[in-house]
């Protein structure tokens, strides 16, 4: 058994790329792109504060670096590597960022789950989404990438709410008072929704995963 040579690594902060090719790993504000197979260092880059959270978008060629004290996103190209995107989400805050299934979109989920901020590397457009639930998972994406769901608090009731990832457009799943069905609605009203696509989401007030 061989053992490659011993590399810094702050927080834990290690992932591989979702192709297997790279390997990422963090010492305080550095981000280290190694490849996987030589562990010979690719790309280093420098972000403007030490890094909490790191996670690679599906397609393994981005590459975001959360700085939750600062309230700071930045993302970084593999194939581009002088070019960069800094989100601040200002006094706003923020407490979570992950990616969309498509690889060009960043949801950062500012303090006290006041709302989500949606950021398009594409068209640098932003769209917001309120009422988040503060809990372990409140995201959760379908596996063709094309829908969302997110746990919701809001007027002190819980929602499941169904988002389309293209346009960002709002389909709601509502919670009955029975709390053993679930209603797919669409905002036009209509409840004819294929119930295949959704694979569900977990929330701290349930006991199990539900299934749609």
């Amino acid at each position: 058994m061989n053992f490659s040579e011993v590399f810094k690594l702050s927080s834990l902060l290690c992932k591989f790329s979702p192709d297997g090719k790279y390997l990422a790993s963090c010492v305080q504000y550095r981000l280290v792109v190694r490849d996987v197979n030589t562990l010979q260092i690719l790309q280093l880059y420098t972000c403007l504060d030490q890094i909490q959270h790191i996670e690679w978008s599906a397609d393994s060629l981005f590459i975001l670096c959360a700085m939750y004290k600062r309230g700071l996103v930045q993302v970084w190209s593999l194939e581009q590597p002088e070019w960069h995107c800094k989100i601040d989400e200002g006094s706003a805050g923020l407490v979570a960022s992950c990616w969309s299934p498509d690889g060009r979109h960043i949801l950062n989920t500012t303090e006290f789950h006041l709302r989500i901020t949606v950021w398009s590397l594409c068209t640098k457009s932003v769209s917001y989404i309120k009422y988040p639930k503060a809990c372990l998972q409140g995201i959760t994406f379908t596996r063709d990438g094309r829908y969302m769901a997110l746990a919701e608090r809001r007027d002190c009731k819980d929602y499941v709410s169904i988002f389309v990832c293209s346009d960002w457009q709002l389909l709601r799943v509502r919670r009955p008072p029975d709390w053993n069905k679930v209603v797919l609605l669409t905002v036009e009203g209509s409840s004819e929704v294929d119930p295949s696509r959704f694979q569900g989401i977990f929330g701290r007030i349930w006991s199990k995963v539900m299934l749609y």
